[in-house]
């Protein structure tokens, strides 16, 4: 990268002007520098050196062609030292460089508090939904939790009915079985008679016969039969469960919207 061109000092106008005052603005050569600094108007001044430094662009005061170097506190503008003189002798002025560096401190102090509360606004959000988040997921876990703890409800009630509907099942067939046995026993006797019955017709002797044929007769009519019983039955009427019944069971939800502050309220006024 090319190297700036070398500048010419501004106060003998033959050295190279390496030095540049940040008060006057100007490019001094090194012996000029040390003149500069002798005086007691200038003692304090500060300078930038190098061979390459490149100074802000000068600012004149277009009324007397000169280079500002104090900034009136009264007027908010800067002047050159003729404008000190002329119109501006009884106010408060300062060096230009003062009032920069006076106010770039408040713009840097402005800036850094602006950024402080913006940051930290960022972290009390940060936070917030942090804790949202949290909260969110508890409140996830309490809902399933008492889902959970209906359903176990639910299924226990759901055993509870058809255990009893098994037991009840149980109790009738033995009913049932024990019944129908005892018309077995008696169909197993009306059987023998039967047999008897069919022996006899090979009895050809009438004396023998008719006796034979009134005993199965008797023993046939004090064969009591038994009535079948009524049947058990069972039914279940199912209950239509609406949503708003199950929402009863649940526990009640409630949410904290989010919403912007207003800037600048207003205030209110008195009736």
């Amino acid at each position: 990268m090319a190297q700036a061109a070398s500048k010419t000092c501004e106060i003998c106008v033959s050295s190279p002007g390496h030095n540049y005052c940040e008060q006057c603005n100007q490019l001094f050569c090194d012996g000029c520098k040390i003149s500069h600094l002798r005086t007691k108007i200038s003692k304090d001044h500060t300078f930038l050196s190098g061979p390459n430094i490149n100074p802000e662009v000068k600012q004149y005061c277009k009324e007397h062609d000169e280079t500002f170097i104090y900034y009136c506190m009264e007027c908010n503008s800067p002047i050159c030292k003729i404008c000190v003189i002329k119109k501006h002798k009884s106010h408060d002025f300062t060096e230009i460089k003062e009032t920069i560096d006076g106010i770039k401190a408040e713009v840097k102090k402005g800036m850094d508090m602006k950024m402080e509360h913006l940051e930290s606004k960022i972290a009390d959000i940060d936070q917030g939904s942090n804790q949202y988040q949290a909260d969110v997921n508890g409140v996830v876990n309490a809902i399933r939790e008492e889902g959970r703890h209906l359903k176990e409800l639910i299924d226990k009630k759901v055993e509870s009915l058809v255990k009893s509907v098994k037991e009840k099942e149980s109790k009738n067939l033995q009913t049932l079985q024990s019944i129908k046995n005892e018309i077995k026993t008696t169909l197993d006797k009306a059987k023998e008679q039967q047999k008897f019955y069919q022996d006899s017709q090979e009895i050809t002797d009438t004396t023998k016969l008719i006796p034979k044929l009134k005993q199965i007769k008797l023993q046939i009519d004090q064969i009591q039969e038994m009535q079948v019983p009524i049947m058990p039955s069972v039914k279940y009427a199912k209950k239509t469960v609406t949503e708003s019944q199950i929402e009863k069971l649940f526990g009640e939800l409630t949410f904290g919207e989010t919403f912007k502050r207003e800037q600048n309220p207003k205030p209110q006024k008195d009736a």
